[in-house]
């Protein structure tokens, strides 16, 4: 059912209908009793539009609008769009006439309907891609001899008369409000004095003026209307609606429902013999059930019944026969609606049709009671003393799912006796709409990515909605719908394999998808941490503001009912033998007008969470906003959690290639994602990425050439000179740097090529490359590191401290740099004998304080204490456990202290991390 509200110009006006109706312009003066206005002017005009005048009027049944508009054409811009000036109208209801064209220009008026202009009717639907035949008709004309500066003036008169209203008459005219501005601008309305015709106007309309003049009462609103008041976003639409101006001569709520009972009085409409008669005993022999068989034909509409709205020849709200919905095989809501219910009605089934405002279902009440404040229809039926609403136009309703509930709060019974507004109690759904089964499996570490397995069913609705869109899309298209899906439910999935699936029996989605993620596991002191923010209650969020006085009292608006289940299996590492929870506990609670039901086992290294929330939905009382906002702290002031004390794989072992076996479902998930498009350099730097990162750097260099030969980026081949440098592969590494800065020269290109060059022995170049970079400004601390260590590598180690220590002058105040000089010293063996107080200074004033305990480690080991370098190595480790180098040193500290246990794991090291090893052999740490 389309409301009765078509757009003329800047306003949508509501026009009912008329008895001879025409498809032709007709031209002719305004009605007798139109009020002419001022000639617009542009003096003093704040906008462009200078004149907007609505004057309707009800008598003998019909609905007269006349509208007189004046555009400024002041610009370019408003020059070409003003220039074709348009209406529309219902030719089955009522006429069109054109009263006036006139270009003011000056003093002078210019008739352009008098030079012979007319207007072209536009006969094609410009709704018909939405499925909609609504039956107006578009009336346009360019307007010839416009000039920049004119004011185009144009007048006409639509009117209208619905056989369907039974003599009665309705309009609606939306109100324009600031920040709108016009020069002149009012709606009026009047009909005869003592005619039974009631009005409304609202929300927040101020202003308004009633007066009796020749024998009509008129009421009349000047525009615009000051600026609305902000609302919260949360608030129910009645809070938020624009503001109308209604008429109409119903006398309530109870004429309106009995007006339509005759529409959709189902009796007889099924023609015996007829193929929808069989139909419908096809249902009734399959079951008795009358739920099962009220589903069964509900699907039947919906699924058989193509939609296109037919609002021509009267169709706005009489519904074409359920003969003519069945032949056809289409229809709209009111079809549908009559359909069914004639359905229901064979089956012995009590139902009655029912209306409903979908955008303002709360705010029917505060609205006029006519026609026009619906624009749906649908069933409602009565089964074992229960109320079922069934909606030929929606999609997924099944014997399951049948008792749940439209996200609509109010509407009207359609009934012979009449009814008044009857509210739509909301129910939870009976089973969930959606259900979530993952699985994150984290078996092969905390430190390396984890392979997450997902498998979300989708009920209803909304899975029937994403059949139909899903079966009309191209491979890529699907492809790149189930990834998008699938990174909306586990954020940043690197996606390996995944399919969706639809049941049309059960009216079920299935999507399924494997993925790797980043590893959620962060340092947490000495233990290890990872927030479970796969559940709604991980990451609760509940702010409304109602601050502001006028808004104390205005509900929140909490959506339709739902109903989701969530299960998460974490699979943590053989090497994690004991962890605690944090925040996470059974529950059973309620919160801002939801219900939380979780339940959490354990199972060794395994983890099982399940979390059921339901919601009814409506609305939560502004009284009530404190308590659930305190509800929600409680449950979320401490992120749920697993923690471990336990020392779990680190990613340097990953080295050892028996432990490297952990890491092979990770790899086959990322050579799996590269095999779903093997043209995806991304796919291909992901997994270089994975393997760089796990100390496999021939895999990752390979990978990454992949990757540079689908889209060579700099990032690129910064990454592949990583690794190369990782192998001791000094001039590959050179070369791709080279390669970076020519493409992108920087101070950081500069300096990365810089270094690379200091190390592999050629000073002189890498010194002259960064000394182009010493401008003296806020880079200059960048430039002074990078010398320092191209000075030390040319065995100019002093010059490079005197470096150190003037940026260090500089900045007194950062203990970063006092580590910076430290690690320099410890490193190149350079200023010695003050070496442990720079070092004790680090430490004390270190921001990262693993990082400072690790250089002192080393610059222990460089002045003979190997017992305070293994102190310093431990304390450092136990701050960061994946320090591998701090591993390293502390492994010489013990082969220095005489423990023949070190020697395996710097054996290790050295074959693990050739270029470290190397490096830290310059250092003193022969391995």
């Amino acid at each position: 059912m389309s409301k009765s509200v078509y757009v003329i110009a800047a306003a949508a006006v509501c026009l009912a209908g008329q008895a001879q109706a025409g498809d032709t312009v007709l031209y002719g003066a305004a009605p007798d009793w139109v009020e002419e206005v001022p000639r617009p002017s542009a003096e003093g005009a704040k906008s462009p539009l200078v004149l907007f005048d609505i004057q309707q009027r009800i008598e003998g049944g019909m609905l007269t609008a006349h509208v007189d508009q004046a555009f400024v054409l002041n610009s370019p811009q408003a020059l070409t769009q003003g220039g074709t000036t348009g209406a529309q109208w219902m030719p089955d209801k009522g006429d069109l006439t054109i009263n006036r064209v006139a270009i003011l220009r000056g003093e002078e008026e210019i008739d352009v309907l008098e030079s012979g202009a007319r207007y072209t009717v536009l006969r094609r639907e410009s709704n018909l891609e939405r499925r909609m035949l609504d039956g107006i008709l578009t009336a346009t004309m360019p307007v010839p001899g416009l000039r920049m500066g004119d004011i185009l003036r144009v007048s006409y008169t639509v009117t209208s008369r619905d056989p369907a209203l039974d003599g009665n008459v309705q309009a609606t005219v939306p109100l324009l409000a600031e920040p709108v501005a016009a020069s002149f601008a009012r709606v009026q309305m009047s009909w005869p004095k003592g005619q039974d015709v009631r009005w409304l106007a609202g929300p927040r309309v101020e202003g308004i003026e009633e007066a009796d003049e020749g024998g009509y009462h008129i009421v009349m609103v000047p525009l615009p209307l000051a600026k609305p008041d902000p609302m919260p976003e949360d608030a129910p639409s009645r809070f938020v609606r624009p503001p109308i101006l209604q008429a109409g001569t119903f006398a309530g709520w109870q004429e309106v429902s009995r007006l339509f009972a005759p529409l959709y009085d189902p009796a007889g409409t099924i023609a015996p013999g007829s193929a929808l008669e069989r139909e419908v005993d096809a249902i009734a022999s399959a079951s008795n059930d009358p739920l099962v068989r009220a589903a069964r034909a509900t699907q039947l509409v919906q699924d058989k019944i193509g939609y296109l709205l037919n609002g021509m020849n009267g169709g706005n709200y009489v519904p074409q026969s359920p003969a003519e919905t069945w032949d056809t095989r289409y229809g709209d809501c009111k079809a549908k609606a009559l359909l069914l219910l004639a359905m229901l009605d064979r089956l012995g089934i009590q139902a009655e049709a029912v209306l409903v405002n979908t955008a303002l279902s709360d705010a029917t009440s505060d609205l006029l009671p006519i026609p026009g404040a619906f624009d749906h229809v649908f069933v409602r039926a009565e089964i074992d003393g229960m109320s079922y609403w069934l909606d030929g136009t929606s999609a997924g309703t099944r014997v399951q799912n049948i008792a749940d509930t439209p996200p609509f709060r109010t509407v009207l019974p359609v009934r012979a006796e009449g009814a008044g507004l009857l509210a739509l109690a909301p129910r939870v759904p009976a089973a969930p709409d959606t259900i979530v089964d993952m699985t994150v499996d984290q078996r092969a570490g905390v430190e390396v990515p984890a392979i997450v397995s997902a498998r979300i069913q989708i009920t209803g609705p909304i899975a029937d909605q994403m059949s139909a869109q899903y079966k009309n899309l191209t491979p890529e298209q699907a492809d790149d719908t189930l990834s998008s899906f699938a990174q909306s439910v586990t954020d940043e999935i690197y996606l390996a394999e995944g399919d969706m699936i639809f049941d049309a029996e059960n009216a079920t989605a299935t999507v399924t998808y494997k993925g790797v993620v980043t590893s959620g596991w962060q340092n947490d002191g000495g233990r290890v941490r990872r927030t479970l923010d796969e559940f709604e209650s991980a990451g609760l969020e509940f702010g409304p503001n109602r601050a502001r006085a006028a808004w104390k009292d205005i509900p929140v608006e909490m959506g339709a009912p739902t109903n989701m289940r969530t299960t998460v299996r974490y699979l943590l590492p053989d090497t994690i033998d004991a962890f605690e929870l944090t925040g996470l506990d059974d529950l059973d609670t309620t919160y801002a007008g939801r219900h939380l039901v979780r339940t959490v086992s354990r199972s060794g290294s395994e983890l099982t969470v399940i979390e059921h929330v339901t919601s009814e939905g409506g609305e939560l009382p502004a009284s009530e906003i404190a308590a659930e906002k305190r509800k929600i702290a409680a449950i979320s002031g401490s992120p749920p959690a697993i923690v471990t004390e336990a020392h779990p794989m680190r990613r340097w072992q990953y080295a050892d290639k028996d432990k490297r076996k952990l890491l092979d479902p990770i790899e086959a998930a990322y050579s799996a994602a590269i095999a779903r498009d093997e043209e995806d350099a991304t796919a291909w730097l992901n997994r270089a990425r994975f393997l760089h990162g796990t100390f496999d750097y021939r895999g990752a260099i390979a990978d990454f050439t992949k990757a540079i030969e689908l889209e060579p980026e700099t990032e690129y081949y910064q990454a592949r000179a990583s690794a190369y440098a990782s192998l001791n592969n000094t001039e590959a590494q050179i070369a791709d740097y080279r390669h970076v800065f020519e493409l992108s020269p920087s101070l950081e290109t500069a300096a990365a090529l810089a270094l690379a060059l200091g190390e592999a022995g050629q000073t002189d170049e890498a010194m002259e490359l960064i000394d182009q970079f010493d401008t003296g400004g806020s880079d200059r601390d960048t430039v002074a590191q990078t010398r320092a260590e191209i000075l030390a590598w040319a065995g100019r180690q002093d010059e490079g401290l005197s470096e150190l220590q003037a940026m260090i002058a500089r900045q007194p105040g950062r203990g970063d740099l006092v580590n910076s000089e430290c690690w320099y010293r410890a490193r190149f063996r350079v200023g010695l004998d003050d070496l442990m107080d720079v070092c004790n200074a680090a430490v004390e004033r270190a921001n990262f304080a693993a990082g400072a305990l690790d250089s002192r480690a080393l610059a222990w080991l460089q002045v003979g204490q190997p017992e305070k370098a293994k102190a310093d190595a431990q304390a450092a480790l136990a701050l960061q456990p994946g320090l591998f180098v701090t591993r390293y040193v502390l492994a010489h500290a013990e082969r220095a202290l005489g423990d023949k246990g070190a020697d395996a794991f710097i054996d290790f090291f050295g074959k693990a991390w050739p270029h470290l090893a190397k490096q830290y052999a310059s250092y003193g740490l022969k391995h």
